[in-house]
C-alpha cells in the first residue's frame, strides 16, 4: 500500500496526470469519508473504524450543482451518530461486527418475514442466543432500541469470549428488578458501559454512536492468539514486499489480486481507485519509480480476536521521478501503523495505515520545488 499512497498523491494532489473520473473499485473511496462527524466527537475513532471495515455504511446524500455550464453531482456520506437506532439496525451492526454465522434455528418471530432486509441478521443473532424477543413472542424490529436492551444483547453476544468476572458496577436507576440488571452491571464492570455518573438511563433510546461505542469496547476485550499474531505480521509484510515487486513488474492484475487478498474496506477502495487512475490517465512522458531502501520491521502492538495493530518501522522508500519538466530523487520514511480486521471467512486484512510522519508534505515540497 506504500506505492499506492505515493502514486495517489502524485496523481491527485499535484496534477501530474490528467485523469478521468471513473473508478474501478467495488466500493468507491468516497463512500468512506464521514461528512457529519468531526475528530472531536467522542466516538469519532470507533465510527471511522466501523465505516472503514464495512461494519456500518453511511447514508448517501447527493447534491446536484452547476459550474461553468456543466452539471455535477456531489455525494456526501452521513453517519448520523446522534440518530436513534432500531432493534433491527442494531442487530445488523452487532452481527457484522462479530462476523457471526447462523446456527440452528430454534425460534422464529411472527413479525420477522423472510422478505425483510433484516431477516438473516435476526435469524443469525437468534441462533447465537443473542435475541430473546418480547414477552408477546414478537421481535418488533422497527422499534427504537433502549440502552437496556442494547446492553443485554451485547452481554449475551460477548459472554462466550469476554471475561466478565470483574466486580460489577451498579447504577442507582437500574434495580435488581430490571431484567437487564446483570447485563448492565457486568458490562459496566469491564468498561463496555460508561453510564452518566451514577445513572445509566436504561429506558432512554440508544443513539447510533452509543451502539458503536459499546460494541467496539466489547470487541477490544476479546483475546487474540499467538497464531493470529503470526498471521497479521505475515499479511502486512506480504502487502509491502509484493507491492514493490508487482509495481516494478508493472503487473496491474497482480496488484489487484494482492489488494483483494490483503486489504479490505477503506484501503481496498483506495488501492483499486488509484490503480484505475493510473490506467485511465493520459500518456505521461516520464517515469516514476519507488523502491524500498534497506529492510523494515513489523511488530504487533495490539491484538484481539478481530482487530490488530502492527507497527511498521524503518520503511524507507526512494522515490525517483524523471520527466521533461520535472525531476527529483528523494527518500521518504513511510513507517507507520497498519490496522487490520479479521473478516467473516477468518482472513486478516488491512483496512488502514497511518504514517508516523507527514511524508505527503515532503513529496509536495519536492514537486513544487521542481515545477
Amino acid at each position: 500500500m506504500k506505492l499506492v499512497r505515493i502514486l495517489f498523491i502524485l496523481i491527485l494532489s499535484f496534477g501530474i496526470f490528467s485523469v478521468s473520473p471513473a473508478f474501478a473499485a467495488d466500493k468507491s473511496i468516497d463512500q468512506y469519508f464521514m461528512e457529519d462527524v468531526y475528530e472531536d466527537h467522542e466516538a469519532y475513532n470507533q465510527l471511522e473504524r466501523f465505516l472503514y471495515t464495512d461494519i456500518i455504511e453511511g447514508y448517501e446524500e447527493t447534491e446536484v450543482y452547476e459550474e461553468d455550464g456543466e452539471i455535477y453531482e456531489y455525494t456526501s456520506i452521513l453517519v448520523k451518530p446522534g440518530n436513534t437506532i432500531t432493534r433491527a439496525q442494531f442487530t445488523k451492526i452487532l452481527v457484522n461486527a462479530m462476523n457471526l454465522k447462523p446456527g440452528d434455528i430454534t425460534k422464529s418471530f411472527p413479525d420477522v418475514k423472510s422478505s425483510d432486509w433484516y431477516y438473516d441478521y435476526v435469524q443469525t443473532a437468534t441462533s447465537n442466543g443473542i435475541i430473546i424477543g418480547k414477552p408477546d413472542g414478537k421481535f418488533k424490529p422497527n422499534e427504537k432500541i433502549t440502552r437496556a436492551q442494547m446492553a443485554s444483547m451485547i452481554y449475551r453476544a460477548f459472554e462466550p469470549t469476554v471475561d466478565f468476572s470483574a466486580p460489577m458496577k451498579t447504577f442507582k436507576d437500574v434495580t435488581t428488578k430490571n431484567s437487564a440488571h446483570e447485563a448492565i452491571a457486568k458490562a459496566a464492570g469491564v468498561g463496555i458501559i460508561k453510564g452518566y455518573g451514577t445513572e445509566f438511563k436504561p429506558n432512554d433510546f440508544a443513539k447510533r454512536s452509543q451502539a458503536v461505542l459499546m460494541i467496539d469496547r466489547a470487541l477490544h476485550l476479546e483475546l487474540g492468539t499467538a497464531e493470529d499474531e503470526s498471521v497479521v505480521t505475515h499479511v502486512v509484510n506480504r502487502n509491502i514486499t509484493e507491492e514493490f515487486l508487482l509495481t516494478d513488474q508493472q503487473d496491474i492484475n497482480g496488484l489487484k489480486t494482492l489488494y483483494r487478498e490483503t486489504t479490505m474496506g477503506y484501503y481496498l477502495a483506495l488501492s483499486l481507485d488509484t490503480l484505475t487512475l493510473q490506467e485511465d490517465s493520459e500518456e505521461f512522458e516520464g517515469t516514476i519509480t519507488a523502491k524500498q531502501v534497506g529492510e523494515h520491521t513489523s511488530t504487533v502492538t495490539t491484538l484481539n480476536k478481530r482487530f490488530a495493530e502492527v507497527k511498521i518501522d524503518n520503511l524507507k522508500v526512494q522515490v525517483v521521478m524523471t520527466a521533461p519538466d520535472m525531476n527529483f530523487d528523494m527518500t521518504v520514511d513511510m513507517s507507520g501503523t497498519a490496522y487490520l480486521k479479521k473478516t467473516a471467512d477468518g482472513t486478516w486484512k488491512i483496512y488502514n495505515i497511518v504514517y508516523d510522519e507527514d511524508y505527503e508534505d515532503v513529496l509536495s515540497a519536492a514537486v513544487l520545488e521542481n515545477e
